[in-house]
């Protein structure tokens, strides 16, 4: 089963798909590039919303993008809610299972976009409350804001790791090696297109399954895969 574990295709709800019709057409294409099931992850930002008032919102969106896919007829992907979650110092005092994909223990969790700071033993001691299993998105964007001291520390954390599939072909070519051998090293577990829109942050799971398939890594997607379906 392919899983697209990271998306912005709910309509209307975040700096994501602008309507349902452009939620529909990104759900074919998750389709036509062979993706299974998408995994729905809304940002949440809990210093902006209450989780309460975010679960809400996010059902009543998902309700709207199902009734418009009864509606169609046509053949989606299965699709699971989720979140991902922003990383403040409130999440150590929240209900962290109620972000998780539903049904599942399983928390997308972004790291700030910042130097480490006190951030870091904060989420330490997310993972060490073990309520949850946090997977961090799209840890590669990380080595901008991070000295390779601090970025090396995170990569140790004992989680899940997501990477972003634009990264595998429009990320310039030191950079695609170094993350090109992190997979082949097995130190990151899961893809997600992080896709928000048709234009600039499309689905685009056709190209990066073309890289790594040039690259004689068919065998690592089938790897991610297997670890996404076991957490969702």
């Amino acid at each position: 089963m392919n899983i697209e574990f990271h998306c912005h295709i709910l309509p209307e709800f975040d700096d994501g798909s602008e309507n349902i019709e452009m939620s529909l057409e990104m759900l074919r294409r998750e389709r036509a590039q062979g993706i299974d099931r998408v995994i729905l992850t809304s940002h949440f930002y809990r210093q902006r919303e209450e989780p309460d008032h975010f679960l809400r919102r996010r059902q009543k969106a998902y309700d709207a993008l199902c009734a418009a896919i009864a509606e169609d007829g046509g053949e989606f992907p299965e699709l699971k809610l989720g979140a991902e979650v922003a990383m403040t110092k409130e999440l150590l005092y929240e209900d962290l299972k109620q972000l998780c994909i539903r049904g599942t223990r399983t928390l997308l969790l972004e790291l700030p976009f910042a130097p480490m700071g006190s951030w870091f033993r904060d989420v330490e001691a997310i993972i060490h409350q073990n309520t949850v299993k946090v997977v961090l998105a799209h840890v590669e964007r990380f080595r901008a804001c991070l000295d390779k001291k601090s970025f090396r520390k995170v990569m140790e954390l004992p989680v899940t790791k997501q990477i972003n599939t634009t990264s595998l072909y429009d990320d310039g070519f030191f950079k695609k090696r170094e993350l090109l051998k992190m997979i082949e090293n097995d130190e990151v577990h899961i893809l997600g297109s992080d896709a928000h829109n048709l234009t600039d942050r499309p689905v685009n799971w056709d190209k990066a399954f073309k890289v790594l398939t040039d690259k004689g890594m068919k065998d690592k997607i089938r790897i991610m895969m297997r670890n996404a379906e076991k957490i969702t």
